[in-house]
């Protein structure tokens, strides 16, 4: 999520603690809010502050729900090549499927799970792994990096800057696989 979209939930959240705050002490009898409430609108400016902030509310929240239809980073398209007939673009989505089945081509992995950060020009790969209990955790990281940016310029094109693994646990499970 980007910062401004983070900005605009913390704001509505604040704003959502205070009213349902006040709603609950007035549930509970206690009618200082309420008269305080009274006090403020009896002025008419007062009106025109919270007629205007409650249109504020009601922006900020319609830009979030804007902002949430228009889905993750996973939609994030990266420029493969551009030729004389056209551009060709990859999907993080594609990429992911491509990450996984380098990946898997390492015959100690069990799990996977990838993380994409587009740069200048390329891509940095972040992996999270469960492998088999019995792999060399620094060789599997170090054939996985390899594998996968390998796989990537030769399957698709575009220049991975890096490959960061973090080995997030063993997995007992075995793997179906076929040789």
């Amino acid at each position: 999520m980007q910062l401004g979209h983070r900005l605009l939930s913390a704001v509505c959240a604040i704003i959502a603690i205070v009213f349902a705050g006040i709603v609950l002490a007035l549930a509970l009898g206690w009618v200082l809010p309420q008269e305080y409430l009274q006090l403020f609108l009896a002025i008419p400016d007062n009106r025109w502050i919270m007629g205007a902030v409650s249109v504020l509310v009601i922006l900020l929240a319609l830009c979030l729900i804007v902002a949430a239809s228009r889905g993750t980073h996973r939609s994030r398209e990266l420029m493969i090549q551009d030729t004389s007939y056209g551009r060709v673009d990859i999907t993080a989505l594609a990429l992911e499927d491509l990450i996984h089945r380098a990946s898997h081509q390492v015959r100690e992995v069990r799990e996977i799970r990838t993380l994409l950060h587009y740069e200048n020009g390329g891509v940095a790969v972040d992996l999270r792994l469960k492998v088999s209990p019995d792999a060399n955790l620094p060789v599997i990281s170090q054939e996985v990096q390899e594998v996968v940016q390998n796989y990537l310029e030769e399957k698709a094109g575009i220049h991975v800057r890096q490959v960061q693994v973090l080995i997030e646990g063993v997995s007992f499970e075995s793997r179906a696989r076929v040789e």
